[in-house]
């Protein structure tokens, strides 16, 4: 048999409300109530020992007021005879709202008869709408007014959407519960588009790159510019992605780095290792993605270059001068009488050239020579160059400088004189495309001077900041701020280097790691990478970009004895550099050690050429060596 529970609809009389068994007991609920006339009271009864053990009844309220209503409970004869009786009014009908909290009572179920057990509810429905007052804890918010009330199509109530996270906003298609005020976890907005998380919700910055609306907008990660183009290490190319674990955006690149290469000695070849890349790296000249250079201090060595007889590895190959036979050098003894020559300066392709030396002047072309014999281009000169165009420019001593160009009809020479007279002994020039070259002699005092075009105007010779040393020869390559001059120490006689700071008329001194090497007589500037200088007891440096000096071998005597002067130096290569000695030789440098690649009679004393197939020497005798790379078998 089952627990069954009846409503009786007639008062307060239980009637018609038993089992077969006649005498079965019941428990008599009588529910009053009073202040509505429509509602419903939902009637628990549940086995205080086993609360599998339970029914439900809804029991509709009559329409008057006050009233009441009974229900019959009888049990189930295996259920215990202790129930649990509770009451829950419904506010309009028994699909409505709970009003109030349940009532409930513990009652034991005669063995016969009847018990009565009695509840009392109320609510206000002032209009009579079936929703009851505020209040009295039921939904209508103006229970004066029939017209307002949850069930009317304008009731002047608000919609209210659950707020789950706690962010103050609802979900966006959350189902409305309509009230007065705000139930405990509801709100009035309901545009949150994700209601499981504080994170998500308007009116928020969009601070998070995640893949998300974080502001429910209707835009994803708005503010971070996803899928953006952007460069990322390595100026390497991609798109704007959202790391999911920082939340960060960051580029994600989507190109692979090459490795590149810069040209460093101007020879449009690249061959020095600029690292990996995406792009061309900054500050670069003719970079590229292929090593075509494997002598990026030389432009006579490329590998596109074809191989010539020149002690130089021009084509990259694994031999130098591959099939040349033995290299040879050509003597012109007393060239224009026995003077003396201190210096060489060839010019062009090496074919035409200058000699000077005590009161003697000489242009060479060829097997032609041109005598400038005039009392003007008498001197004691010590240090020759010359421009592209043949110009000559000589200093010497009692601060002389002297210049003309061979083909001038007029015999004299232009000579300008320093105010203090001292010995220049070394001269560079620097070409100038729009006019005539900017020349640099340097002093024993330590003075410098600059020399441009036009030269016959006062103000033209400059005299710039001097520096503490016995200056003896200056270089350098095709711009201002390679320029280099060379010497000793006034006080302690030790090598001395100068570098020229463009910027001004200052020069700054750059340490040779060896101060005790004596007079440095020669300097040659390969390009701004590289720089070479030599003097006294066969010391020679070597200085590479940033001013870094560091010493070669030292040039020693044939037989590897005693070290030798070095009186000039010329380098076409880290691998190529020739000097001339007090021991009558000219020396070479192949990038491992010294040798002797000539040995004369005369004392040699000045070196200069263009290219490692056309270069001299001259020293005393008005002796001239020359080299002239022969042809490929």
């Amino acid at each position: 048999m089952r627990l069954f529970l009846m409503a009786v609809l007639c008062g307060s009389v239980l009637a018609g409300c038993k089992k077969d068994d006649s005498k079965a007991g019941a428990l008599n609920v009588t529910i009053g109530y009073s202040g509505f006339t429509r509602g419903c009271v939902t009637v628990t009864a549940t086995d205080v020992d086993d609360a599998q053990n339970t029914n439900t009844l809804n029991v509709a309220i009559p329409g008057k007021t006050p009233g009441s209503v009974a229900v019959a409970v009888f049990r189930e004869k295996d259920w215990g005879r202790v129930l649990n009786v509770t009451t829950q009014l419904r506010e309009f009908d028994c699909d409505g709202t709970a009003v109030g909290d349940p009532q409930e009572m513990k009652a034991r179920v005669p063995e016969e008869g009847k018990l009565d057990v009695a509840f009392t509810v109320s609510a206000t429905d002032g209009d009579n709408d079936g929703y009851y007052s505020v209040g009295s804890k039921g939904s209508d918010c103006d229970d004066g007014n029939v017209n307002v009330n949850p069930g009317a199509a304008i009731d002047g109530r608000t919609d209210f959407y659950p707020d789950v996270d706690g962010d103050t906003f609802g979900a966006l298609n959350a189902t409305a519960t309509r009230a007065c005020t705000a139930p405990i976890g509801f709100v009035e907005d309901h545009s949150d588009c994700d209601d499981t998380t504080q994170d998500i919700r308007p009116g928020i910055t969009e601070s998070r790159c995640d893949g998300k609306d974080d502001n429910c907008n209707g835009a994803t990660d708005e503010v971070f510019s996803v899928g953006a183009a952007c460069s990322g290490p390595l100026a390497c190319g991609g798109a704007i992605q959202c790391n999911i674990v920082t939340k960060l955006a960051e580029c994600a690149v989507t190109q692979q780095p090459e490795q590149w290469f810069t040209d460093v000695d101007g020879d449009g070849a690249p061959g020095v290792d600029a690292g990996f890349s995406c792009g061309v790296p900054p500050n670069t000249a003719d970079a590229g993605t292929v090593n075509q250079d494997c002598d990026e201090s030389s432009i006579f060595v490329k590998k596109s270059l074809p191989d010539v007889c020149d002690r130089l590895n021009n084509d990259c190959a694994d031999e130098v001068d591959d099939g040349c036979a033995p290299l040879t050098w050509t003597t012109d003894a007393g060239v224009e009488g026995t003077t003396n020559l201190t210096a060489i300066a060839l010019y062009g392709s090496g074919q035409a050239s200058w000699i000077v030396g005590l009161n003697k002047v000489v242009h060479l072309n060829g097997t032609t020579a041109s005598v400038f014999n005039h009392s003007s281009c008498d001197g004691n000169w010590q240090a020759a160059w010359a421009s592209n165009d043949g110009r000559v420019f000589m200093v010497g001593n009692n601060g002389m400088l002297a210049t003309r160009i061979p083909s001038e009809a007029d015999p004299k020479c232009f000579v300008r004189t320093t105010s203090d007279k001292e010995p220049l002994n070394g001269v560079f020039g620097i070409e100038n495309p729009t006019g005539g070259a900017t020349v640099y002699a340097v002093a024993s005092n330590g003075k410098i001077y600059r020399w441009a075009a036009p030269y016959n105007e006062e103000n033209n010779l400059f005299e710039m900041a001097p520096v503490g040393a016995n200056l003896r020869a200056i270089g350098g390559a095709k711009k201002a701020d390679t320029l280099l001059a060379v010497g000793s120490g006034n006080e302690d006689g030790g090598a001395r280097a100068f570098r020229f700071n463009p910027t001004g008329v200052n020069w700054s001194e750059e340490s040779l790691g060896d101060t005790d090497a004596g007079f440095l007589r020669g300097v040659h500037v390969l390009n701004s990478q590289y720089a070479y200088a030599a003097g006294d007891n066969g010391h020679v440096f070597e200085r590479t970009d940033g001013g870094d000096w560091h010493p070669l071998d030292r040039v020693t005597t044939a037989d590897g004895g005693t070290a030798t002067d070095v009186l000039d130096i010329l380098a076409f290569s880290k691998n190529g550099i020739y000097a001339v000695t007090t021991g009558n030789t000219i020396e070479f440098f192949d990038g491992n050690s010294w040798d002797t690649v000539y040995s004369g009679e005369v004392k040699l004393k000045s070196l200069d050429g263009p290219t490692p197939t056309r270069f001299g020497a001259a020293g005393d005798g008005s002796n001239i060596v020359n080299f002239t790379a022969p042809p490929l078998p």
